[in-house]
């Protein structure tokens, strides 16, 4: 075979003519490689002394490849006189060891490079044989005029392996990868590579992460390191989500840039799978699950609802916040909203089905905790799923048991029952026994007053909405079924109290400037019975006081009292007092008591007198509103104005004072005053006759959110206490909440049996026996 490098030979001699001063043309790309093979300078053979000048190291080439692999050899001449002549060089190997892929390039002027390279297509054995090169002024295919010297020999042996043996090449530590760790770890991993037999002098390593699932932390490239053993480190990518992944690593070596390599040594690439397992930083973290209430064990009425929450929390913050999925098994709750307050903590917001008919309801609720979609939850918090259990107890809603007075409860007349507002039904009632007898809320939308009961019919007034100024009507519901008896226009009014029952009848005030009436009506057919005018100006009024044939109502253009006579059908007198409204009075045998401006005035029933006053000394403004006195049997009177008040009727002086936030008016029931302290979050129960505490409790919920309770009836064994949307009974033995329902407004109870919560548009009748 021939080798012809017209190219390469004319950069040859482009050199030598630049050396003597001589000219010549042209240039081609070398092929640039390692250092050159052997140490020692030796002549080719040749058997011509002229050829002296021209010596080749090394001067035999003996390299070992294997199968399918090219390999470079470099081989340097060096050269000690110059020609002025150009100067063609031949490269010829008659075997076909040798490729025509040949590259010249200068060193110095007097010494070049030539890369050779073995055939990849040898089959395994050792050839030997050599290499002629000749120097030629003509065609060195022909040669007819050598240069001086001319033709050199060039001896090789080439010995040609086999390819599967070509594996042990290298040694590669590890043989395989398999890490686990969580999410953003390094996951450090090294991997190296040490030659072994058969390499040439000169090599490339590169170590390629095929899947790119890592990157390295030591300049990974390719490097030159023969006959040294070479490491490269790798890390796992930070942003990789958690999961388990699988790829490989390429152990290259090659003659040019392992990168590419196009050149590969025989047996690369080298393959080391690796696997590593990320684990969600969730799945250490522990959350803590929390429902409100603790215990979701709701009982309601059919067609209603009832909400609760579920929160999940952590004390750690990974960076990813919390999801939340929550699963009803027997779908009889949904979520409704989740909000996630913060990466630590996320909270939903579940709802009962309002299709739920009258039963017991049990089912399990799934709560999910996921670093990412709680359908797939593919990276849960640790402990996750958690399991909590839901019951729910749907009554009818409508439970019409016949009713039945109960001995020695009378009616509820007013104002806290009965003319001496204090608010208590002297029977025992047993949680057990309660249920809702049925629910009323008007046709037209509009507010409700406080209600009134006698005979078996509640009383109240209903307006617009556009209270307090609209079309009014008093109204009258049957108590054992909720059905309206009838309705009695009073046509548009700036307002119209609530209204008071007692011997048939119904009375009721209306107030603003010309709006101002005493009404009475019929309870059995809600006709008009009577209407007096009276003078008020924008007052708001408390249910008149009816005690026995006399009703007792505030009054008055700058403020007062007046009596209406029932069997003489007027007013018997008025009385001029100091100008507060929402209050009505307390009535007793022979006085009708107010608590105005810091003073407790009687007002002699006889004749509309101011008989005395009491004056609180510590007394101290706090607005327009007057306070309802409370009396018990014992000649006392209790008011809740700048704390809790006594007055001493008998003696007419202040027996003693409590200081505190008092909500609304106090109740009286056997020697102990009740009151809501606190601003209606705790529940005191105080002597009557020092104010000394007896009990209190301040725990008035079972979920333990404070709420501030307005209104209160109380038992012989119950306190029934309600906020504007919560009513409880407390146990006065134990102090502990017994029975809670989710409505509030005032409170009732019939002489029947029957608990009444009015809210502003809606009645409840709770079946009490």
């Amino acid at each position: 075979m021939k080798l012809f490098k017209q190219i390469s030979c004319t950069l040859f001699c482009a050199i030598l003519l630049s050396a003597c001063g001589g000219g010549g043309g042209g240039s081609a790309p070398g092929n640039g490689g390692g250092s050159s093979g052997g140490s020692s300078s030796n002549t080719g053979n040749n058997s011509n002394p002229a050829g002296d000048w021209l010596t080749f190291n090394p001067a035999q080439v003996d390299i070992t490849v294997y199968e399918g692999e090219s390999l470079p050899v470099n081989i340097v001449g060096t050269a000690t006189k110059t020609f002025a002549k150009t100067i063609n060089i031949a490269i010829v190997d008659n075997v076909g060891v040798i490729t025509p892929n040949t590259g010249v390039s200068a060193i110095t002027p007097m010494q070049y490079r030539v890369t050779l390279n073995s055939n990849p297509g040898l089959k395994p054995g050792v050839y030997s044989s050599q290499i002629l090169v000749r120097l030629c002024e003509d065609d060195p295919r022909v040669c007819n005029v050598p240069f001086q010297g001319s033709p050199w020999t060039l001896p090789y042996k080439i010995t040609v392996k086999a390819k599967a043996d070509a594996t042990q090449r290298v040694s590669i530590s590890p043989a395989s990868i398999d890490l686990s760790g969580n999410e953003g770890d390094n996951l450090p991993m090294k991997i190296s590579v040490k030659p072994g037999q058969d390499l040439p002098a000169s090599f490339n390593v590169g170590i390629v992460d095929k899947d790119k699932l890592t990157y390295s932390s030591s300049n990974m490239g390719f490097q030159y390191k023969p006959n040294q053993e070479y490491n490269a480190d790798f890390v796992v990518r930070p942003n990789l989500l958690p999961g388990t992944y699988s790829g490989q690593f390429e152990v290259r070596i090659c003659v040019d840039d392992p990168n590419y390599c196009s050149q590969p040594l025989a047996g690369s690439p080298w393959i080391v799978p690796y696997k590593f397992t990320l684990k969600s930083k969730a799945a250490g973290i522990t959350l803590n699950i929390n429902s409100l209430p603790s215990v979701l064990d709701f009982t309601y009425y059919e067609g209603e609802t009832r909400q609760f929450s579920i929160s999940a929390e952590s004390v750690t913050d990974i960076g990813k916040p919390v999801n939340l999925g929550i699963y009803d098994s027997a779908r009889n709750s949904t979520v409704k909203s989740s909000n996630k307050v913060s990466n630590t903590k996320t909270i939903a917001t579940l709802e009962t089905s309002p299709a739920l008919k009258a039963g017991v309801y049990n089912s399990t609720l799934e709560v999910r905790t996921c670093v990412d979609d709680p359908i797939d939850c593919k990276w849960p918090f640790n402990g996750s799923p958690r399991q909590i259990p839901l019951k729910i107890t749907v009554r009818s809603n409508t439970n019409l048991t016949p009713l039945k007075s109960l001995p020695q409860v009378s009616s509820w007349s007013t104002f806290q029952g009965n003319a001496a507002h204090s608010g208590y039904v002297p029977a025992s009632f047993y949680p057990s026994n309660f249920l809702r007898r049925w629910n009323w809320t008007p046709a037209s939308a509009g507010f409700l007053s406080d209600i009134s009961i006698e005979n078996g019919v509640v009383f109240l007034n209903k307006t617009s909405a556009t209270y307090p100024s609209g079309v009014y009507e008093l109204t009258a519901l049957n108590e054992s079924n909720g059905q309206v008896l009838w309705k009695t226009p009073m046509g548009k009014l700036s307002k119209a109290n609530a209204p008071a029952a007692g011997s048939g009848k119904v009375f009721v005030t209306s107030t603003g400037h010309s709006d101002t009436f005493f009404w009475v009506f019929d309870q059995a057919t809600g006709a008009l019975l009577n209407k007096i005018a009276m003078n008020s100006q924008w007052e708001t009024y408390l249910a008149p006081t009816v005690y026995g044939n006399e009703v007792f109502t505030e009054s008055g253009y700058y403020g007062g009292m007046s009596k209406y006579s029932i069997g003489e059908q007027k007013i018997s007198w008025g009385i001029g007092l100091p100008q507060y409204d929402t209050w009505t009075p307390a009535v007793d045998a022979n006085f009708a008591y107010t608590y105005l401006s810091g003073s407790l005035h009687a007002v002699s029933k006889a004749d509309g007198k101011v008989a005395y006053t009491i004056k609180n000394p510590d007394f101290s403004w706090a607005g327009y509103g007057g306070s309802t006195p409370v009396l018990s049997e014992r000649n006392m009177a209790f008011v809740s104005g700048n704390g809790l008040q006594a007055f001493d009727l008998s003696k007419q002086t202040r027996a003693w004072s409590v200081t505190g936030n008092i909500s609304a008016a106090p109740a009286y029931a056997k020697d102990v005053v009740f009151v809501l302290n606190a601003n209606g979050t705790v529940l005191e129960a105080r002597s009557a006759q020092t104010g000394s505490l007896v009990w209190m409790a301040s725990a008035l919920s079972s979920d333990n959110v404070s709420r501030n309770f307005r209104n209160m009836v109380v038992t012989d064994n119950l306190v029934f206490i309600s906020s504007g949307n919560n009513t409880l009974a407390i146990d006065i033995k134990t102090r502990q909440v017994v029975w809670e329902h989710p409505f509030g407004g005032s409170l009732a109870i019939s002489d029947r049996g029957v608990l009444y919560i009015k809210g502003d548009s809606r009645i409840e009748a709770i079946n009490l026996q």
